[in-house]
């Protein structure tokens, strides 16, 4: 059984990890489910999706790092690192195109529509 000196410290190593996911991930929670009624704070959106994603990203870098070069030539890296790693990164891919495409929909349907604007001549 881990003593409580050995658990305090795994929670002190794992902890700014795990709550700078949880700020990115309050961030980036209002862009599943944007609409029109949403341009009124277009401004703040867009410094939450940069900061999101830039929280997402630099974990990624710093999850893919460790999985890479691990810390000790002789320690391996455990698959489920590895594993997660992999599913971080398709999972923040998946998401920045999922908000591309939210964005192309929004914007359509935010088009005006010019197939009524053009007027018949008569000839």
């Amino acid at each position: 059984m881990m003593s409580s000196e050995s658990l305090k410290q795994k929670i002190v190593a794992y902890l700014p990890g795990t709550l700078a996911i949880i700020i990115a991930l309050w961030l980036l929670l209002p862009f599943v489910r944007i609409d029109q009624s949403d341009y009124d704070q277009s401004r703040i959106l867009v410094y939450r999706l940069a900061f999101g994603l830039m929280i997402l990203i630099i974990m990624l870098g710093k999850m893919g790092f460790d999985v890479f070069f691990p810390q000790g030539i002789s320690r391996k890296v455990s698959n489920v690192k590895s594993i997660i790693f992999i599913i971080l990164g398709i999972l923040l891919l998946v998401f920045v195109v999922y908000i591309i495409m939210q964005a192309g929909s929004l914007f359509l349907s935010s088009y005006p529509d010019t197939q009524n604007s053009y007027q018949e001549f008569p000839f």
